[in-house]
């Protein structure tokens, strides 16, 4: 399965529209974000992806219920929480955006979970921390680190391609 990463979007609509379009070239089947997308209109971008998608809320996003409310009505299987857990293909998930740096170290540390995905910090990630892997994409943004980054997980193999949006060109009029 392929799982796209996605984090601190903050409401930069063209990296967002770049995103979605690789996610939906790659045929990604679940798109994963961490964050920290802030205004709610953002939605309407992701209704144009072609998989499910699993959030948490990031320390700048407001109108929460909103939020959540909008994606369940984009699409019934996305799902967006303070945190998730969730099993893919034999794997453990844990998702939260990251801003108490102690809980992330906690859930880390105890080894409950295969994968744990997180943002906030807006540097990419990639490790294996005492068997677990530890990923954060980075900023899709890309103002603060001026590098606008997202990820694709392959669960099978566990390779993982880090992806940056200011390489990526919008296809106009793009059939999904």
């Amino acid at each position: 399965m392929k799982i796209g990463l996605i984090s601190d979007t903050h409401d930069y609509l063209p990296n967002i529209r770049k995103a979605v379009q690789v996610f939906n070239r790659f045929n990604v089947d679940l798109v994963i974000h961490c964050g920290d997308f802030v205004s709610l209109f953002v939605v309407n971008e992701f209704k144009n992806l072609n998989a499910k998608l699993y959030a948490t809320y990031g320390n700048n996003d407001g109108e929460k219920t909103r939020l959540k409310e909008w994606f369940l009505e984009a699409n019934p299987e996305n799902k967006v929480e303070d945190s998730l857990s969730f099993d893919v293909e034999n794997l453990k998930f844990f998702v939260l955006h990251g801003q108490d740096g102690n809980i992330l170290d906690s859930i880390i540390r105890s080894k409950k979970y295969d994968v744990v995905v997180h943002g906030h910090t807006h540097e990419q990630k990639f490790e294996e921390v005492d068997g677990v892997l530890v990923i954060n994409p980075g900023e899709a943004f890309g103002m603060l680190t001026g590098l606008a980054s997202i990820g694709i997980l392959n669960t099978t193999t566990k390779e993982y391609t880090e992806i940056d949006l200011n390489n990526v060109d919008i296809i106009d009029n793009e059939e999904n």
